[in-house]
């Protein structure tokens, strides 16, 4: 279909531009210091990453290039699939954001009114100006103020493994709440809620994150 066909002609892009090809690459390994999931892991529900230790090497299963709003990230799928590094690179193609997401829960919803409580245009959940964890903590929509409801953001993946290159879209909104928890713990969390419709199956996609140190990931 039209999908395929897009994602199997995608084309890198011209040198010179701030596209960077490199810093993620499918078999990929680079160590991550343990310490900010150790610090997150009683304030926050983020996952730390498996073989995030001092010695460890994390490799990449996956990599996904998202674009909404004129905006584009970077991200390495570790193997599995439920857990990313997403970085931002600034006009000069270096890193000037890095957040690490883990899969916190999975929906199936199976009914019209059940999909309504998500993405009900007036009073849909993902989009609303605060989400409710279901340990009963508020996070605040972060990517567009105000006290309204508003449509959720399109992202649009590329995303490229080991057997090839699809192209994928979600429904979502951010979120992000304080930690209360001391420095040098990460001050916010992030809740980063999606509607996936793919490959005739939908579902939303809940993932927690936390800020992490650009240098940290120590790429090439």
């Amino acid at each position: 279909g039209r999908r395929e066909r897009e994602a199997g002609g995608a084309s890198r892009q011209p040198s010179g531009t701030s596209y960077q090809p490199d810093w993620f690459r499918v078999g990929m390994t680079f160590p991550v210091d343990p310490a900010p999931f150790i610090l997150a892991a009683n304030a926050t529900h983020v996952q730390a990453p498996e073989g995030a230790t001092a010695s460890g090497l994390i490799s990449v299963g996956a990599v996904g290039e998202v674009s909404t709003d004129g905006i584009r990230w970077h991200r390495a799928y570790l193997p599995g699939g439920q857990r990313f590094f997403q970085v931002h690179l600034d006009a000069d193609g270096q890193p000037d954001e890095c957040r690490y997401f883990s899969l916190l829960d999975e929906i199936v919803p199976s009914s019209s009114e059940e999909w309504a409580f998500w993405l009900d245009e007036a009073e849909g959940v993902i989009g609303w100006p605060e989400f409710q964890g279901k340990d009963g903590k508020v996070y605040t929509r972060l990517w567009t103020q105000g006290d309204a409801r508003v449509a959720p953001r399109v992202l649009t993946e590329t995303l490229t493994n080991a057997t090839g290159t699809t192209r994928r879209e979600r429904q979502a909104m951010l979120y992000a709440a304080s930690t209360d928890a001391p420095a040098p713990a990460p001050p916010t969390e992030y809740m980063l809620v999606a509607a996936a419709d793919q490959g005739g199956q939908a579902w939303v996609e809940v993932y927690a994150g936390i800020d992490v140190p650009v240098g940290m990931l120590q790429l090439s």
